[in-house]
Formats: structure tokens, sequence, C-alpha cells
């Protein structure tokens, strides 16, 4: 049973669902609005005030015991005029977008999307104004049927606050980073992916033994707090001798070991595709998927428009030597070129993202005012 988890603060310009990532959308919302943080994952949350429950017992009566009917009496107490959310995934933000028409709720992506699925068929639910990484979650709405407010797309918003901090990145020739995507095997998908990343992963160390022997960081998806930290440090089974560093996955640091590699190799992972959207050279591994398993469906919409060079097709050894081999030889104009068109449908280079969702949220306050 979950506990109730108190709100603390009763009256707010903006109001927040669900702590994770809350930091992130602190950063798009405008200096002079105040905001409250609902905390959605560990408890039901509440407020201790008669006026709440009072709400709470006539939303009940009108959406039954649902958690929307708690979110939406949170709104009527706290009385925001934007929501927000940086789970784009979670389906109470259309929701609660239906309840209150006349206030502005925003999701924005925080990662990339497969699918759409969990949007799919649902009865009353419109998606907000969607803040996306690019034209291409256009198209997966589309091909989903999913009615949407407006979808805007301006990129990562994550990694535009790491670049306004850093500024001045390094570019280590000599150094490949390698993206984990390691998670404990739960189901057929996952094992399979778990699987093709070992594979990738002993392709690119027998390659790089082979021939130039750069460097290699891994951008670890745990770090030493994580349950499965262990798992993934022994998942790699590092070589003796060999020049691998693993990198804990801690605030920013995919992004450095990302930029301060000449080659990004990954299977179909967030970070990659930012670097990718960045003019990184990246090879995506994400279409060696089984065949057999019905994501790979949904893998293959998703890689439809990535140019050919950059997509590794077969778990073969002498494919992955070819592909990367002809990516690290490959002049930076001509990949620049050759990617232009995908970079900016997959991940729009907008410098600074969280720029513009104040902006669109001032322009909002502004006409209703």
């Amino acid at each position: 049973m979950k506990k109730p988890i108190k709100v603390s603060r009763f009256v707010s310009d903006v109001l927040i669902i669900d702590n994770v990532g809350s930091d992130v959308v602190i950063k798009c919302i405008p200096a002079e609005l105040s905001y409250s943080i609902v905390d959605v994952r560990n408890g039901i949350p509440y407020i201790a005030r008669l006026f709440f429950f009072f709400r709470l017992s006539i939303r009940v009566a009108q959406f039954g015991i649902k958690y929307k009917s708690v979110i939406a009496s949170i709104v009527d107490v706290i009385k925001p005029k934007i929501i927000i959310s940086y789970i784009d995934t979670n389906l109470i933000m259309g929701q609660i977008g239906l309840i209150f028409p006349n206030k502005l709720v925003i999701s924005i992506q925080n990662g990339t999307r497969l699918h759409m699925g969990g949007f799919n068929n649902k009865r009353e639910f419109l998606l907000p104004h969607y803040f996306t990484f690019g034209e291409y979650e256009k198209d997966l709405l589309k091909k989903y049927n999913i009615k949407y407010q407006s979808c805007k797309a301006v990129g990562s918003v994550k990694l535009g606050l790491f670049l306004e901090k850093n500024t001045r990145i390094k570019n280590n020739r000599n150094c490949i980073c390698f993206i984990s995507q390691y998670v404990p095997l739960i189901n057929e998908f996952k094992d399979d992916g778990v699987k093709r990343l070992k594979t990738v992963y002993s392709n690119l160390i027998t390659w790089n033994n082979e021939n130039e022997r750069r460097s290699i960081r891994i951008a670890m998806r745990n770090n030493k707090n994580d349950n499965y930290y262990i798992n993934e440090v022994n998942f790699f089974e590092l070589p003796k001798a060999a020049d691998i560093e693993l990198i804990n996955n801690t605030d920013y640091s995919s992004y450095k070991a990302g930029l301060d590699s000449s080659i990004v190799v990954t299977i179909d992972s967030t970070l990659g595709f930012e670097l990718f959207g960045l003019g990184k050279k990246v090879l995506f591994c994400g279409m060696t998927i089984n065949k057999s398993l019905p994501q790979s469906k949904n893998v293959k919409l998703i890689f439809n428009k990535m140019p050919d060079f950059v997509s590794l097709k077969s778990l073969d050894q002498s494919d992955f030597n070819s592909k990367i081999s002809k990516l690290i030889d490959m002049s930076n104009e001509e990949y620049l070129s050759r990617t232009k068109n995908a970079r900016e449908y997959y991940m729009t280079n907008k410098r600074y993202p969280h720029e513009a969702i104040s902006e669109f949220i001032k322009d909002f306050i502004d006409s209703d005012s």
C-alpha cells in the first residue's frame, strides 16, 4: 500500500508533476514564477487542508477512485496556471489537460521513444503541449493516431543545460565512447538487448586490438549507489592491460565522455541520439535486433531515416569493422553534410531548449493576464 505524501506548498504559479526530472523542469520555468513539486512515485500526494479533502470528494464522485481524482484535487487547491512534467510518458498529463482546458499543460520528452503504445486507444486522452527531441516524434504520434494540443521540436532540454555550463568541449581523437545500456535480464526483448550489447562490445574490443588501439570509455548506465552497479561492472569483463575506463553515471558524466571522444558506439540510447544531434560521429547498432521479436518493427521505424553508414545491421565482426573504420576515416565535413537532415529530424539542434520552453510559458502568462 502506498504511503501518503504531503504537498507542502498551497498556492503556486506552476505545478511540477513528478519529482523525477524536476531539477530539469525548474530551469524551464521563468524566474518570477513560483512552483510546487508533487511526488507521484513514492506514495499518494495530499494537501493537509480541509478544502483539499472537500475537493477530493467531489472529484471522486466525478471520476471515481482514480489517481486523476487526487491530482485534479491538488490542482483545485494550488490553482497553478501551468502544469508541467519531465516524464512525458505519464498518462496523467493528458487527462489533466482535458480536466483543466484553460491551464497550460506541458510534457517534456526525456528519452528516445520506440513507440507510443501506452497512449494508444485511451479514451478521454489528449497529449498536452509536447516538447520533443525532433520531428521523428511527430511521425510517431501520427502512426499511433495520438491527438495532441501542440508538438514542438526543441531538442534535449537536459543536453541544453549541460551545454550552457560547458561551452568548451575537448575532442580526444584517440578515444572511443561506448554507451552501456545494461539492464538485468527481465524479458525476451531486454534479454536480446543485453546479448547484442555484449556482442557489439566484444566486436569493438576485437577491432580496437587489431587496429589503432584507442582508449575506450564506457558510459555506464548505473552509478555506484545503484543496485545493479556491480552487475554492470562484471558484465563488461575488462581485458587486462586494456586502456578501458568505466565512467559512472553521475550528473553529466556521460555527456562529457561522449563529447570528449572521436566516435561513439551505441545500440539505440537517448545519449547516442543526443550526441548525433550535436554532430558527433555515432555508430548505431539498434538494427541488429532479433527480427522475430515484435519490437523489431518499432526499431525499424526509429531508424527509418538514419543514413546507412551510421547504422549497423549485422552483428558480424566484419560488418562492424567496415562500419566503424569508414566512420573514422570520413572527414568531419563530409560526415556533417551527409547526416544533416537526419540529425535535424531526430534531434533538433536548438542550443538551449529550456529557454524556448520558458518563452512559451511567458507568452501564455502574458496572453492570460
